[in-house]
């Protein structure tokens, strides 16, 4: 790859809040939970793309729909405890001189929370007219008194474009990077736009008190800054939603649900199965990164989960009991790290087994970055479960095709390595009445490397330059919610150097990502002029 210009700086394109952000910023900004996941419009992901995260996509009617229903809920509840959110609405009496002060501190507190940044002129003069038309009596007016007029506002704003949309650029003229490529512009962030990006990369929510008061005293520009930020950060309890939603989100294991699977092969499948797997890889990437070494190593390869009894028993351990999950060791000789989870051998399984290519297409796109040519317009399927073959040998046969060759001698030998386990992750040594062979023989690195199983496969992809490098690009599309371009490649290469000088400490490759210029800096958008 062509080495970046540490002088460039990506895109930040104007992006919805996905319905993750949505909920967490209810929660942190009105203090409310109330609000479901499914009230609101469903987030984008296109499996097909090389970006694996999810994120808002663009608003339709029904979608419009929902976000006034749910700001409407929203500023209902909110009322109800307004003096919680706005103290000074409860603690004078209500005259007009006292609603006006209020009215200030509103703009000036709440408000700027919901905007994520001050509000301009222009902002409090399109809201004055609501707070006029509520406070007017009939028939002008809707003759609501103070608090239920500010209600009024937090619906109005809640479902605007400046709160549903990444973009708190704050007033002014923005500040042009001297050292802009030639044929470029590269500006600088300003310090609300990289308190949001920061909160939105580490929590998942808006900022919290100490990022708007650092932004506000302008000391979020540079690099130790956001350091000190980022560090601060990444100890607070809301970083643990974000370890797990990236791992869920990278892998897709938010989907498992939707993922059947042979009732009479698999009777003990079902949602709460599904449930506890998804928990279990929650649970394991949550307390790798809160209390245990933050490394890439023993998420790729540690042995010590979670499980309830339903889980236990795919696992093959005794004595675990009840719906909960709770702490267990697993088999070591069975199992080793993330890859080998039931949750991602059910959820790239097939419904009657195991399923090598897409097993292998995931570690080849997702663990290695590596790009599939496309398929061919006709692909045989392979043949079905025969007397006497493995499913490893009707792959084998099917892969001979040459319509199949392309793509199939690329991606089948990394699922083979996983042919262990059937399609709900239960650890076998026969498949079709015949012993499993897992060996396979891959190219990792340049050079071509035999391992005897998939534990052998997790092993090496731990300690593999390619796999560490593609673990740090994911992590950048996580934090930029877009692809890496170009423009990105020298933030790439000094955060991954970084995180693999640390030990491939996954804390200390976030700190480099939100240090690097890529993240403090962003290129313009065609057609946009500096103001």
């Amino acid at each position: 790859m062509v080495p970046g210009n540490p002088t460039s700086a990506g895109l930040r394109p104007l992006r919805l809040l996905s319905t993750r952000e949505y909920l967490n910023t209810v929660r942190d900004l009105l203090a409310d939970t109330g609000m479901s996941a499914e009230a609101l419009p469903s987030d984008t992901e296109d499996p097909s793309s090389s970006f694996s995260f999810h994120t808002g996509g663009d608003v339709a009617t029904l979608d419009a729909s929902l976000f006034r229903d749910s700001a409407h809920a929203l500023a209902t509840r909110a009322v109800t405890h307004l003096g919680t959110l706005l103290p000074c609405s409860t603690s004078v009496t209500s005259t007009s001189a006292n609603d006006t002060v209020c009215l200030n501190t509103f703009f000036s507190s709440l408000a700027l929370r919901m905007y994520r940044r001050p509000l301009t002129a222009a902002d409090k003069a399109g809201l004055m007219p609501l707070y006029t038309l509520a406070r007017a009596a009939a028939p002008t007016g809707l003759g609501l008194g103070f608090a239920d007029a500010i209600g009024f506002l937090i619906e109005a704003i809640v479902q605007s474009p400046e709160f549903l949309y990444h973009w708190e650029i704050e007033p002014g003229k923005a500040s042009v990077d001297p050292l802009s490529p030639a044929g470029s512009t590269v500006v600088k962030m300003g310090g609300y736009e990289l308190a949001n990006r920061l909160s939105y990369f580490l929590w998942g929510s808006m900022p919290d008190q100490a990022l708007f008061d650092a932004a506000a005293a302008g000391t979020l520009g540079d690099a130790p800054s956001l350091e000190t930020q980022a560090r601060r950060m990444l100890k607070d309890a809301k970083a643990s939603g974000m370890f797990a939603d990236f791992f869920v989100d990278w892998l897709d294991i938010d989907t498992l649900a939707s993922k059947p699977k042979d009732k009479v092969l698999y009777p003990s499948y079902g949602d709460p199965l599904a449930a506890a797997m998804a928990g279990e890889v929650q649970s394991f990437v949550s307390a790798i990164m809160t209390t245990g070494t933050g490394r890439f190593d023993e998420v790729m390869t540690g042995t010590s989960s979670f499980a309830n009894a339903a889980l236990a028993s795919v696992y093959g351990l005794p004595g675990i009991s009840g719906a909960t999950l709770q702490p267990v060791a697993l088999n070591s000789a069975q199992r080793a790290g993330l890859l080998t989870t039931a949750a991602f051998m059910s959820l790239t399984g097939a419904s009657d087994g195991s399923l090598p290519p897409r097993r292998g297409a995931v570690i080849l796109k997702k663990l290695l970055c590596r790009t599939l040519p496309p398929p061919p317009a006709v692909i045989p399927d392979p043949q079905p479960v025969t007397p006497g073959l493995t499913t490893r040998q009707r792959f084998e046969q099917h892969s001979t095709n040459p319509c199949a060759t392309a793509c199939h001698t690329l991606i089948d030998p990394l699922g083979f390595a996983f042919e262990n386990y059937d399609g709900i992750g239960q650890y076998r040594k026969t498949d079709n009445a015949l012993p499993v062979n897992s060996q396979v023989t891959l190219t990792l690195d340049g050079k071509s490397q035999t391992v005897a199983d998939a534990r052998g496969l997790v092993m090496t992809l731990a300690g593999s330059d390619e796999a560490q490098s593609c673990f740090s690009r994911q992590w950048f599309r996580y934090a930029l919610r877009r692809l890496d371009t170009n423009d990105d490649q020298a933030s790439v290469d000094t955060a991954t150097k970084t995180f693999k000088a640390a030990a491939r400490d996954i804390r200390e490759l976030l700190v480099g990502i939100a240090t690097s210029r890529t993240f403090r800096y962003r290129a313009l958008a065609q057609g946009e002029v500096v103001q």
